[in-house]
């Protein structure tokens, strides 16, 4: 009965990829973990297509580059007839940052990089994160959902308040020019944000319904290597109001202004001696953390160097990164928000936040752009 059990338990993958040797090398990696198991493979789309619908499986991984089918039209038809967690295998390159992100457009939950790409020298480390991902992917609320941008709301949550936090109707004006100068660097409160697994598409979510007068810089530190950030930022800034930009290093902080933590990095906040603030962006080679961007690191500044003039926002993601950061900006007397269960991909990092004392209000992702604005008025 135990043994029976087991097997029942476990997380039931389907590999897609015309590369014999990286299907070998998918399977040999995922086949370390008791709690997995290698349903199939496919060498193109098509039949990745047939052996989802026919296997069911609890989570894919798919290449992008394909014959007969490419990965994009194949998680296009896989999200269509039967929704499926699917993480994209996917070269470390420019062009492979943007085809990436369009399947995250079509629904893909989230990554990794093709051994040799670049995207680890250490193959254990890969090995790490694609384990650890495709428990994420099997517990994430994807499956029997539509793609979070192509849905355009969230449903329909209980929204949870921890406090009384007031609330009315935005009066934030019509569309007008970006202020510049002076006025647009007197920073008063600033934004940040934290995501992981599922967060490139809540981000672009909330970032594009924010309107293009807001009056505080917001500041976005999301799980991804530092060709990912830069290509996500250009991107965001095509379809966001708002302009979007990878931080640097010595930067000065504007209003207005959207800001993605560059990759491989860690972005933190200094004073500078005439009242302006600046980014210091630091190789985590020196930092040594475990995240690059770190949620904590960026947030943990935050409370340092703003204090109370903080609204911090954890989005979907699997672990703790955060929830230290997210506790001091919450006790300097700034506004914590985490994303609700009901929205999130992976409800791991807003869960920690929660049990941790750290959450001001629970929302739900289509309710936190309204909140920004109330939150800045």
């Amino acid at each position: 009965m135990t043994n029976k059990m087991a097997i029942t338990n476990k997380i039931r993958v389907l590999i897609v990829d015309d590369s014999a040797f990286m299907r070998a090398a998918l399977e040999r990696m995922l086949h370390e973990d008791a709690t997995i198991d290698v349903i199939g493979s496919a060498g193109n789309g098509k039949e990745g297509v047939e052996k989802a619908i026919r296997l069911r499986p609890d989570v894919i991984t798919m290449d992008i580059e394909m014959p007969v089918m490419d990965g994009l039209h194949a998680i296009r038809e896989i999200m269509r007839l039967s929704p499926i967690p699917i993480i994209m295998v996917s070269s470390i390159t420019q062009h492979g940052a943007q085809a990436t992100f369009d399947a995250l457009e079509l629904g893909a939950i989230d990554y990794i990089g093709k051994p040799g790409s670049g995207f680890s020298a250490n193959i254990l480390t890969l090995r790490d994160d694609l384990l650890t991902k495709i428990h994420a992917a099997a517990e994430s609320s994807l499956r029997m959902r539509q793609p979070l941008i192509s849905r355009g709301r969230t449903p329909a949550t209980e929204n949870v308040s921890i406090d009384t936090h007031p609330r009315g109707i935005s009066t934030f004006s019509p569309k007008r020019a970006i202020a510049s100068g002076d006025q647009n660097t007197q920073i008063d409160w600033i934004v940040v944000i934290g995501a992981s697994t599922g967060g490139p598409s809540a981000i672009q979510t909330i970032i594009s319904a924010l309107p293009p007068n807001l009056p505080a810089p917001v500041i976005i530190a999301q799980h991804m290597p530092a060709v990912f950030t830069g290509a996500f930022a250009q991107r965001l800034n095509t379809v966001c109001k708002l302009r979007v930009k990878e931080t640097a290093n010595g930067e000065i902080l504007q209003r207005t202004v959207v800001y993605i933590c560059a990759g491989d990095h860690q972005t933190s906040f200094k004073r500078r001696d005439d009242n302006r603030y600046m980014f210091s962006v630091t190789s985590n080679e020196l930092e040594k953390a475990r995240f690059a961007p770190s949620i904590d690191y960026l947030f943990l500044s935050a409370a340092e160097i703003f204090g109370r003039k903080t609204m911090s926002i954890i989005l979907t993601g699997m672990g703790e990164d955060g929830v230290r950061g997210m506790k001091n900006i919450k006790a300097a007397g700034g506004l914590t928000i985490a994303q609700d269960r009901a929205s999130s991909v992976v409800y791991g990092m807003p869960r920690a936040a929660l049990e941790q004392g750290a959450v001001t209000r629970i929302l739900s992702l289509s309710e936190i752009p309204s909140e920004i604005e109330l939150a800045l008025r």
